[in-house]
């Protein structure tokens, strides 16, 4: 796949050398290409999946070019087809308001099929926002962790804790006292099987769950891979008595919840248990959603010399013709425009294109057509 992508990479960059191409020509080709780089990472991406998936068990070493930090707030785009998946994942929220009972859910499924959006669009809820105070949302891939933060567990734990307003000199204290007490007891001949990584976790778990006791709180945990090391399960009662159990962390009497996303099924079931706490979230079958998506990431409604929006002969506004304008190399303006003849025809083949995979649709939407589509296929 790489072999060919770099292949590929070096042909558009030949032809674009070439004077007999105009510059509108070279930054199509360009687009093109950077789009065809992306969208193989998507396919291995997907494949590498499917393989992992196949061996829940084992633990897969997966590469991280597909992932990065997210953030609660709600998309600039409208999130299109997710009625029935945010219905069920508000009524996990709302259902038992006076329930004390922990609970936890995990949301499965392939790489860009919306898992981040469907938690973004239920977290943001208003009632939810009622229901739950506090809410944290956890992007378990974070740019800024430190290296000197220790194991992966930790340092998700006290991304946790900032969330909930504490402080870093706070956290640092932590870690020196999980040192002195280690050295404390080496001065004095204490054994001591325990390193300082497992009384810092100690120490981050109690705090955590201090901050976390008697609310009625939402923990969202985002695209957790093994990587994270975060495979214990998060509501078995057995787990108390160990010191270092994430378990221990999460009050289970204040009718807490933790949603946990995640591409690798098997290891959501180790932290979430029981099959009925898993939804699988599938692409899109809908084929009206997917060109609302593809339409949203592309531009804005085509419209005429006067600004308004195009009609059709019937005085109806044309919705299934979008434009945007994008500035040249050149310094001059250029309106791409996407006006197909056949719209049925065309929403199929996008539909075959992107699989019904949100991320996708909107990459193809990063192909900007050269002129109106009146007698184009896509």
């Amino acid at each position: 796949m790489e072999q060919e992508i770099k292949r590929h990479r070096d042909l558009v960059m030949a032809l674009a050398n070439k004077k007999r191409l105009s510059e509108i020509d070279k930054k199509l080709a360009m687009i093109e290409s950077t789009f065809k780089i992306n969208y193989g990472y998507w396919l291995k991406g997907m494949i590498d999946d499917s393989s992992s998936s196949a061996t829940p068990d084992s633990k897969v070493r997966r590469s991280k070019t597909s992932r990065v930090e997210t953030r609660p707030d709600l998309p600039e785009q409208p999130i299109r087809g997710f009625v029935n998946e945010s219905l069920f994942l508000k009524n996990f929220l709302l259902k038992s308001k006076g329930s004390e009972e922990f609970k936890t859910l995990a949301i499965v499924g392939k790489f860009g099929v919306g898992k981040t959006t469907l938690c973004q669009d239920v977290f943001n809820d208003k009632d939810v926002k009622e229901a739950y105070l506090p809410r944290v949302w956890v992007s378990m891939y974070s740019e800024e962790t430190k290296e000197d933060e220790g194991d992966q567990k930790g340092a998700v734990l006290k991304r946790i804790l900032r969330s909930l307003g504490v402080e870093d000199e706070a956290l640092d204290s932590i870690r020196t006292e999980a040192d002195e007490e280690k050295r404390k007891n080496a001065e004095e001949g204490r054994r001591d099987e325990e390193t300082v990584k497992e009384k810092e976790l100690f120490r981050l778990l109690n705090a955590l769950n201090s901050n976390l006791f008697g609310k009625r709180y939402l923990i969202v945990l985002d695209d957790v891979w093994e990587d994270n090391e975060w495979s214990q399960r998060l509501d078995g009662e057995e787990a108390q008595q160990e010191k270092t159990h994430l378990s221990c962390g999460f009050p289970k009497g204040s009718g807490g919840r933790v949603i946990v996303t995640s591409r690798d099924e098997g290891l959501a079931k180790k932290i979430v248990g029981e099959e009925e706490n898993v939804q699988r979230l599938f692409p899109r079958s809908d084929v009206e959603s997917v060109w609302e998506i593809y339409k949203d990431a592309f531009g804005e409604p085509m419209k005429d010399e006067n600004g308004e929006v195009v009609k059709d002969a019937a005085g109806e506004p044309m919705k299934d013709a979008v434009e945007k304008h994008v500035i040249g190399e050149d310094g001059r303006p250029t309106k791409w425009v996407v006006n197909p003849r056949y719209p049925g025809r065309y929403k199929k083949e996008l539909m075959d294109k992107s699989g019904g995979v949100p991320w996708a649709a909107q990459m193809l939407a990063k192909i900007e057509p050269l002129k109106n589509d009146e007698d184009k296929d896509m």
